[in-house]
């Protein structure tokens, strides 16, 4: 998985999830900031990622649970074999 698609992916169930325009989530959208994610928002958004990919993101670090594009480098951290 490349980062555009992992950030497709992220965007996609987020924009599916919340109601929002795809056009308006870009890699730096702060999930909290930006789209007001809580933490069951967040749970949510990890359980479609599982379901879309069949990976399990395990996020040790809420610095990488911030901005869309932290969630989708996890994602290809992921794919590619490495623990996230």
């Amino acid at each position: 998985m490349t980062e555009a698609d992992a950030i497709e992916l992220v965007s996609k169930l987020i924009s599916r999830g919340r109601s929002i325009a795809l056009k308006d989530i870009s890699p730096s959208t702060h999930l909290v900031n930006d789209l007001g994610l809580d933490s069951l928002d967040a749970a949510e958004l990890l359980a479609a990622l599982h379901m879309e990919t069949g990976k399990q993101l395990d996020f040790t670090s809420m610095e990488d649970f911030q901005t869309v594009g932290s969630v989708a480098d996890v994602l290809v951290r992921v794919h590619e074999g490495s623990h996230a």
